[in-house]
């Protein structure tokens, strides 16, 4: 009778019984626990053990939600296989090609082995939202990860609705997009150009910074033809203005905020306002200059080359690119560049111009496609061969076939490519049912494109240092592997913090660090040496973005440390990128957001992380097992913290900078 007594008051599991098996922590906040959810459970999966499975209401609800993701599943199941039959009947492909992203960057990647990957994310079959607006307008939202972006009516039913003048970048240039000619005179053009002392110094800041990261002009013949200009404008053509002007929208962004050409040439109060006066206004000029050569009708080389710096310029800006990237690429194929030029009647420059120029638009069309989540789509071209990797004297000299032993002027702009084609490949392996890549696989890219970075910029102590941009080059481009190394890992990243302690998520947790570590040295170094003034555009872009990145992974990392010296350097090394972000806040907008989320997101990783120091063992030096720590550390409420911490760790918050969710870091500041 006592074994039975104690039989029936024996104490219920508070935790369900899907976490309880598979021994990782629960959260305990209802039916599905967010941990469920995480893992793609529904709540008749989620069982705690004294409680009715589901109640009638609950069962309809789940059974209506069930029947919704069958749906989708089954509609995505239909349109893989509706490619695959396309695939197939274009030509069979043998499966045991490996992706190469270190080779030509226009070679095919189809016939890479379907290994899907068992650290996925848990929105794969998320295809965005609708964004309405109260003046009428829709925007696509791609990658949406957090329910109040999904819940957005597309339809514009919704009670308060933003405008969509809040939403863009408050810098209304470009506005005369060419597709109808206007009557303006030559002089007219010309009047808007800055004196001959200013179009210098831009045009050479340009050439000096910007050309060696998108080289796709023949800087020798522009040089020469920017001679004939300055004796007389009449020597060149409308379009080639065009190109010049775009030349100075772009160059205007490396300046320093002493530089007295900002003051000279803008009246705004702040080097912020007059960079981006500046910056449209000769973008504007540049496009005005295209409708008046009547770009709808007719083109040439330099009307494409001043619409592709336009769209690269936009980019980085983080202004709108679509539209006119679409005309630009239509321009492209207008003009034959989609044909390898070695099929028609022309010299070596006119041929290197051409595929430069068909590589900037699929360079750009790659990253634009990889932000709005439209994925595994190409831009078809007949063979056309990628641009060689040599320097611009070496077409006048004819030295074609000669390896260069330094990197050219060719070196970066190829590389990135190479990455970008990379990060396609990881948000189709991360965000869809079937990927066609391993992780493995994708790792093995990126870090051959880094032994290719070692290779190719090396310093030869026998020969004169490598020049101030190919070493800014050279950490940009290892600030972009470190980012797309965190994004590739942050499934095994996210399955670690949940208590899933394996070989290899422990791995993904070493690696995470030793990246995000590396990616803010570089981005304190691009900020404080000197040398790379000319480059703060970029910290204040995407270099920032990166940063950013780096440290929210290091801020959780933080909160369960493996030892006093890792918090003390961690804690140090986030404190000393935080003064880099409030300094560059004045002239970034990103900053100026990533600035407080940071504070407090720094703060509650120093606070947790200290708790966890206090149990370092006095024999090892360690700290206990991340296991214990789980249970053991409360000042911080794993549900209230954590939960939405891991929401904003998903990688499709990661992919772009326009793809952070500032809103979902709200709860930092929920807690007072």
């Amino acid at each position: 009778m006592a074994t039975s007594s104690r039989s029936s008051s024996k104490r219920l599991p508070i935790s369900c019984q899907a976490c309880r098996s598979r021994k990782i922590r629960c959260s305990r906040d209802g039916r599905p626990c967010q941990t469920c959810v995480r893992r793609g459970l529904g709540a008749e999966d989620c069982i705690y053990l004294g409680q009715p499975r589901l109640s009638s209401e609950h069962a309809l609800t789940a059974e209506s939600a069930g029947q919704t993701h069958l749906l989708a599943r089954i509609r995505d199941l239909e349109e893989l296989l509706q490619r695959q039959a396309q695939s197939q009947s274009s030509g069979s492909v043998s499966p045991q090609n490996s992706p190469s992203a270190t080779g030509s960057f226009l070679e095919s990647d189809r016939g890479v082995e379907l290994k899907p990957s068992n650290l996925r994310s848990p929105l794969v079959n998320n295809v965005g939202t609708l964004q309405s607006f109260a003046s009428g307008y829709v925007r696509y939202l791609p990658f949406a990860t957090h329910a109040n972006q999904l819940q957005l009516s597309p339809t514009g039913t919704g009670s308060s609705l933003p405008s969509v003048d809040s939403e863009i970048p408050d810098e209304s240039d470009d506005l005369q997009i060419p597709l109808a000619k206007i009557s303006v005179s030559r002089e007219e053009l010309v009047a808007i150009l800055p004196p001959r002392r200013y179009c210098d110094a831009l045009k050479n800041v340009y050439f000096q910074v910007f050309s060696p990261m998108f080289h796709i002009l023949h800087d020798l013949t522009f040089e020469a033809e920017y001679q004939q200009f300055c004796h007389d404008s009449s020597s060149v053509t409308t379009a080639w203005i065009a190109l010049l002007f775009a030349i100075l929208g772009i160059a205007v962004t490396a300046l320093e905020d002493d530089e007295p050409l900002l003051s000279d040439l803008g009246r705004e109060k702040t080097v912020t306002r007059n960079i981006k006066i500046l910056s449209s206004r000769y973008r504007s000029a540049s496009l005005r200059c295209l409708a008046a050569d009547d770009v709808l009708s007719r083109h040439s080389i330099n009307s494409l080359q001043s619409l592709i710096l336009i769209n690269y310029a936009r980019v980085h800006r983080g202004l709108p690119t679509w539209t006119l990237l679409g005309f630009t690429h239509h321009v492209a194929i207008s003009m034959g560049c989609h044909v390898d030029p070695d099929r028609f009647p022309l010299g070596p420059i006119e041929r290197e111009e051409r595929r430069r120029a068909w590589a900037g638009v699929t360079m750009l069309y790659t990253i634009q496609n990889t932000v709005f989540g439209h994925l595994g789509h190409h831009i078809p071209s007949q063979g056309v061969k990628p641009p060689l990797e040599i320097n611009d004297v070496d077409l006048l000299t004819g030295s074609l076939s000669e390896q260069s032993t330094r990197p050219t002027q060719m070196t970066y702009f190829l590389l990135e490519f190479r990455l970008d084609k990379v990060l396609s490949m990881i948000c189709q392996t991360l965000f869809s049912f079937c990927p066609k890549f391993s992780l493995s696989q994708l790792e093995a890219q990126v870090l051959a494109v880094h032994e290719i970075c070692d290779r190719r910029y090396q310093v030869n102590p026998n020969l004169e240092p490598l020049p101030v941009h190919h070493v800014a080059n050279l950490n940009i481009l290892y600030c972009y592997i470190h980012q797309l190394l965190l994004l590739l890992l942050r499934p095994g990243l996210c399955c670690y913090l949940q208590g899933e302690f394996t070989p290899e998520t422990y791995a993904a947790r070493t690696k995470c660090v030793a990246f995000a570590k590396a990616s803010l040295s570089i981005y304190h170094s691009l900020h404080e040496s000197p040398q790379f003034a000319s480059y703060k555009w970029y910290n204040c872009g995407l270099g920032s973005f990166h940063a950013f990145h780096a440290a929210v992974v290091l801020s959780v990392t933080l909160m369960y440390p493996e030892s006093q010296f890792e918090f003390v350097e961690i804690k140090d090394m986030l404190w000393k990128s935080m003064d880099v972000f409030a300094a560059l806040s004045n002239r970034s907008n990103f900053c100026s957001k990533a600035v407080p989320v940071l504070r407090r997101l720094i703060d509650m990783a120093c606070t947790r992380g200290q708790q966890a120091v206090l149990t370092v063992d006095p024999n090892t030096g360690l700290i206990s097992s991340p296991s214990d720590l789980t249970q053991d550390l409360s000042p911080i409420a794993p549900e209230y913290i954590m939960e939405p911490l891991f929401a904003q760790l998903q990688p499709q918050s990661w992919v772009s900078p326009t793809s952070v969710y500032w809103d979902g870091w709200k709860f930092l500041f929920e807690r007072g």
